[in-house]
């Protein structure tokens, strides 16, 4: 294949990438407005857990302060030759098409077990002059051989978390709280994926006889109502719960929707800048993603006219990318070479060998690696040594390492819709 060949064919799946990257913008859209509305007349359950730990960003989200690639930019991207803007835009997409995606191909694994589900169940209240709307991403409902809900949020990760960041948690406890505390009130409504209205202005029980023709009581003091996180990555997934409506964290979401709304009418009038709005101090991994960290406070910058930085920067992120591309084929390769010793049978697994024209391999057990646990170790040494002496004796055998620099790199998302 000659040069020229070769470029054409670059150009061709360049071309496909820019219709990907249009298609995923366009489908996000739609989505966005058949779902959800205008998300600027209301403060959303994910405005609320944005808000518990960054008010700033999620102001600035409520006014739209992000500037966002649109499909028109794509077009004029890609006619300029800004090839890696497309794919900066493609790559992030993606991961938000992602959980819609997922979220579908759940809805039909739980209709396959022939469960009562409510997609995208939508609650809509107003609290102290402050709209507020939920969309619960799965609701089911029981009616024998006792009454219960079950309200499943699917989120969507690269990896699975150990815990679930508190903006989640926040989110999904106002979810709860509004379906028990509105339970008996004519504010449910359901659409279906292009936004045509399913039902509306009906209270849950009567929600549950139109479709499923189950009788639920009146009030929700009767049901048992649960709450589940489900974490899906592309290979693995995670339950986190149970949850319960708790009228303590109630009243938080409903604060820091107060917060939200006032804080965003006052940035609009011009009465507050969005740069005094107060904003997360501490190191946050979602910091990355955020459509608002340009200006940021947090991220005050001097700039650098040198392209070699940038270059050196991109260099950087494209060698780890590279290492966790073989970080992930390493691991694979692994599976696969356990999975198969694992099947030849008649041996003896704690010591025999396979073995192949140039390497010999085996699957040994070893001992799990021991690990205090050094909560525990603080409370047992505080019951037993008294809080002071406990405190001395911790102190004495901690040791501290030597300081040391981390390098901090983090892409400019707005810098991708700039110019």
């Amino acid at each position: 294949m000659d040069n020229n060949e070769s470029n054409t064919h670059q150009d061709k799946g360049l071309a496909l990438l820019a219709q990907v990257a249009r298609g995923l913008i366009a489908h996000d859209n739609h989505h966005t407005a058949a779902q959800l509305g205008d998300r600027s007349a209301y403060v959303g359950m994910s405005d609320i857990g944005k808000g518990a730990e960054c008010l700033r960003a999620a102001v600035a989200g409520k006014l739209h302060m992000a500037r966002t690639p649109s499909t028109q930019d794509i077009g004029e991207w890609y006619r300029a030759g800004e090839h890696e803007r497309i794919r900066t835009a493609l790559r992030r997409h993606l991961i938000l098409q992602r959980g819609h995606w997922m979220e579908a191909g759940l809805a039909k694994v739980l209709h396959a077990n022939g469960a009562n589900l409510l997609h995208q169940l939508e609650v809509a209240v107003e609290h102290d002059g402050v709209p507020i709307r939920a969309h619960l991403d799965f609701t089911l409902v029981w009616g024998w051989p006792r009454p219960a809900i079950r309200i499943l949020e699917l989120k969507s990760t690269e990896r699975i978390p150990d815990t679930l960041y508190t903006a989640y948690e926040t989110q999904f406890y106002g979810q709860l709280g509004l379906l028990k505390t509105h339970w008996s009130e004519p504010i449910f409504a359901m659409r279906d994926a292009d936004g045509n209205t399913v039902f509306e202005h009906l209270t849950f029980p009567q929600a549950a006889k139109l479709l499923f023709g189950i009788s639920l009581p009146r009030q929700a003091d009767s049901m048992d109502i649960e709450g589940w996180v489900l974490c899906l990555s592309m290979s693995d997934a995670r339950a986190f719960g149970p949850y319960q409506p708790d009228a303590t964290m109630l009243g938080m979401c409903q604060r820091i929707a107060g917060d939200i709304w006032t804080t965003a009418r006052r940035v609009w009038d011009g009465t507050e800048s969005i740069n005094t709005v107060d904003y997360c101090k501490g190191f946050h991994p979602l910091c990355d993603w955020c459509d608002h960290s340009e200006g940021c406070p947090k991220f005050t910058v001097q700039e650098l006219d040198d392209p070699a930085y940038d270059h050196a920067l991109q260099k950087l992120a494209d060698l780890k990318s590279c290492r966790n591309d073989l970080e992930d084929s390493i691991a694979a390769e692994e599976d696969r070479l356990r999975s198969f010793y694992a099947s030849v049978g008649g041996m003896d697994t704690t010591t025999e060998w396979l073995a192949t024209a140039g390497f010999r391999f085996k699957i040994s057990s070893q001992a799990g690696r021991k690990t205090i646990d050094s909560a525990k170790l603080d409370m047992e040494l505080r019951g037993t040594l008294g809080d002071e002496e406990a405190e001395e004796l911790l102190a004495r055998v901690t040791r501290t390492g030597k300081p040391s620099q981390r390098l901090w790199v983090s892409r400019r998302l707005n810098a991708v819709a700039a110019g």
